[in-house]
């Protein structure tokens, strides 16, 4: 097939990918803002597993609004209003389960109530019979049994404000909105629906504080951020680039050719990508974004080469362009066998953008006519001295003691860096609200959990009533923050039963007096007895499958395939003494403690210790492919890069070491060093080298550099590795491309 085919072929195929990216384009689900994306699967056991897969999907369809203002009432009605009319939120205002437990209160009695003496109940009774409707409520529950319940299991200090929940903080009154997404949090369409609500009900109501938790706000601000970084990044590297290259090349035709490249490779691994993973990440595209800056270089080289050499470029050229593709994306392509399908997404969208470009570059832009203008010549002129000359050797023992001294710095105190901080966008004034809202209504975060178990569920329930005291003197004494457990609301049979023979005690000393003192008719002791004796207990299945009920089924495993019943209890944040507890607590056979923050941490670190063996292979791989290619000059090609890489290594052990996403830059930095580094030895004397390698490095820097400004922390690490190791990669290549010292070329 002749070039001029291919050429059309491509062109076909390129056709073809923006056909397939408009229908993407169209899905609702095609972009993806979850920032979890980036982390590796579990590999915990399968009840760990499905522990942490239970409760990520209860947590993340939640969300709770604490309002405070002049009226936070009247505003928690607006915004449920509002907010149902966006379809986001299906919860009624109240969450507290009062007509889903009234037919069970007397299987439910609180500690506080089981404490009290008998006047004390007496007192309570005719206490609540001065309440307006308290004569009719003596039937049902003359002691305020359920009321007790609630306000030990619930908080007492929330209490219903015309149906809404309020928390009463010093002087200040908290309205409570929460609810449950109709929607995935992740889902761009759901985040500008709960963005625009939230903007609408702050324009109506300026006064009003929001206190915000929930995932969906955070995946919002994400989106919102990897958007932002995305256009400014983006933007403020395209303006550089063309700024760079209209300095040198001074064609605005030259300046579009140069692009066509950037162009085609995106326009590949933007739908293939998105068909190869089922959409595409946020994350992905800002860092693909930065593959300008690599995707440029092979139009650079060409068109240095055809300026400043020959209108046509021979063999050796493109045998050095293909070997510079190649090198580069082994440097990509080494992510793919990473666990972490963030990673594997931008590794694989950068390598179909390389490809992409490289193809353009060799079927169109060769044959395309040549713009030539006398600044390019000049700028060749201009940088052409930046190398070495014979005899020079004070730069060389320079390189040396620099190399020497970040070899020294990377072994002595280069650490790695396992700090999940590497994977959580999210603002600081956001963090602090959620933490706000979870100290508030003492909510456990499920970061932290005990598992339990027992041979059926009625045994599961009384084991986690066994664990209550001690978790209760832990919250008491301030070494837990708040914990939740199914039998907090679901009390055992066993319990129940018992409950009742104590009310039923109660009953019996203590209606006669309170019929007595207040004067009320004797059939209203009757029906008070029969109601006691005629209600039912509450059953697992009943209670798990109630709307009341919906956040105890989250922590509810239920029967697994071994034949025991597993139940989760979710734990607050937790001191170093308390945390000793709980290891305690997790030493008998049917409790087991898991950290999922410290498990993840591991696993990172894990990883970061494989990232780095495969950077050790990639750099072996590569080292043995460029000996075999340049034979005694292959040092030449290989001082950039490796240089590079060291002195990089020695400035991030000054910087509180390396994390999976430095090595990640590394990685890109490998890559990227090489092709400068082949040239120099394909080159050494070529001026048009030289100026497309400077262009190269420079583009590079523009690219990947600025992801050093990102505010998501996983850009910023690999951006700054990026600017650290591109400028050093673009000081050694005159190095590289030295008149020999001694006889050595």
């Amino acid at each position: 097939m002749t070039q001029r085919a291919l050429a059309w072929l491509w062109a076909g195929v390129l056709l073809a990918c923006a056909a397939l990216l408009v229908s993407q384009l169209r899905q609702a689900d095609f972009w993806d803002t979850r920032i979890t994306a980036l982390l590796p699967a579990s590999d915990q056991d399968s009840l760990v597993q499905q522990a942490d897969g239970q409760l990520s999907v209860a947590f993340e369809h939640r969300f709770v609004i604490l309002i405070s203002g002049p009226q936070p009432v009247a505003d928690a009605k607006a915004l449920q209003q509002s907010l149902r009319d966006a379809g986001l939120s299906a919860e009624p205002l109240t969450n507290r389960p009062d007509q889903a437990l009234s037919a069970y209160r007397y299987g439910l009695l609180s500690d506080d109530l089981a404490a009290a003496d008998n006047p004390q109940w007496l007192k309570r009774a005719l206490t609540r019979l001065l309440l307006p409707g308290g004569s009719e409520a003596l039937a049902q529950d003359p002691f305020g049994i359920l009321d007790s319940w609630l306000g030990e299991r619930f908080g007492a200090s929330l209490t219903l404000r015309e149906g809404v929940p309020t928390l009463q903080q010093g002087d200040q009154l908290w309205a409570l909105v929460s609810g449950e997404l109709t929607g995935s949090p992740y889902q761009m369409a759901t985040q500008k629906k709960l963005t625009s609500a939230l903007a609408d009900f702050h324009a109506q109501h300026p006064q009003a504080q929001l206190l915000r938790s929930g995932l969906i706000f955070h995946a919002a601000a994400g989106a919102a951020q990897a958007q932002r970084e995305m256009s400014s990044l983006g933007l403020a590297s395209l303006l550089g680039l063309c700024v760079l290259f209209w300095l040198v090349f001074r064609r605005l035709r030259t300046l579009a050719l140069l692009l066509v490249p950037v162009a085609c490779g995106l326009l590949l691994a933007l739908p293939l990508t998105g068909l190869i993973f089922g959409g595409l990440n946020l994350l992905t595209l800002v860092f693909g974004v930065s593959i300008i800056g690599i995707a440029v270089d092979y139009a650079l080289h060409l068109q240095c080469q055809r300026e400043l050499v020959a209108a046509q470029p021979g063999r050796s050229f493109w045998s050095a362009l293909l070997l510079g593709l190649l090198s580069t994306l082994i440097a990509y392509l080494v992510q793919l066998i990473t666990p972490m399908p963030g990673l594997r997404q931008m590794a694989c969208f950068a390598a179909l953008g390389l490809l992409g470009a490289w193809l353009t570059v060799r079927l169109w832009l060769a044959r395309w006519p040549l713009s030539v203008h006398p600044a390019t010549a000049r700028s060749a002129a201009i940088i052409a001295p930046l190398r070495l000359a014979s005899g020079q050797r004070w730069p060389w023992i320079l390189l040396a003691l620099l190399l020497l001294a970040a070899l020294a710095l990377s072994v002595g105190r280069l650490q790695f860096n396992t700090s999940l901080r590497q994977l959580n966008p999210s603002p600081a004034h956001l963090i602090e609200e959620q933490q706000q809202v979870q100290s508030s209504l003492q909510q456990p975060s499920g970061s932290r959990y005990l598992l339990v178990s027992a041979a059926d569920q009625q045994s599961l329930l009384q084991r986690l009533e066994r664990l209550d005291p001690a978790l209760q003197r832990l919250q008491a004494t301030g070494e837990l923050s708040a914990y939740q457990h199914p039998a907090r609301q679901l009390p055992s049979l066993q319990r129940q039963q018992q409950n009742r023979r104590e009310l039923r005690a109660r009953y019996r000393q203590l209606l006669p007096q309170l019929r007595a003192a207040s004067g009320l008719p004797e059939r209203l002791q009757t029906q008070a007895l029969a109601a006691l004796d005629e209600a039912p207990l509450l059953q697992p299945t009943q209670w798990l499958r109630s709307p009341a009920g919906a956040a105890d089924a989250a922590l509810w495993l239920g029967a697994q395939p071994q034949g025991e019943w597993v139940a989760v209890v979710a734990l607050g944040d937790v001191t170093a003494a308390g945390e000793a507890v709980l290891q305690q607590l997790a030493q008998a056979d049917d409790v087991l403690y898991h950290d999922r923050v410290s498990a993840l941490s591991a696993q990172l670190a894990r990883l970061a210790h494989s990232m780095a063996s495969w950077l050790v292979a990639a750099v072996v791989l590569l080292a043995l492919l460029l000996c075999w290619r340049f034979r005694g000059a292959a040092w030449r090609a290989l001082l950039p890069p490796l240089g590079a890489v060291l002195l990089t290594l020695g400035c991030l052990s000054l910087t509180g070491g390396v994390g999976l996403f430095h090595l990640l830059g590394l990685l890109l930095v490998l890559g990227i060093g090489l092709d400068a580094g082949i040239f120099s030895a394909q080159e050494p004397d070529s001026e048009a080298a030289w100026l497309a390698i400077s262009l190269s490095c420079a583009s590079s820097l523009l690219a990947f550099g600025l992801l050093a400004f990102s505010a998501t922390p996983a850009l910023h690490f690999l951006g700054l590795t990026c600017l650290l190791g591109l400028a050093f990669t673009w000081a050694l290549v005159p190095f590289a491309r030295a008149r020999r010292l001694d006889h050595s070329r």
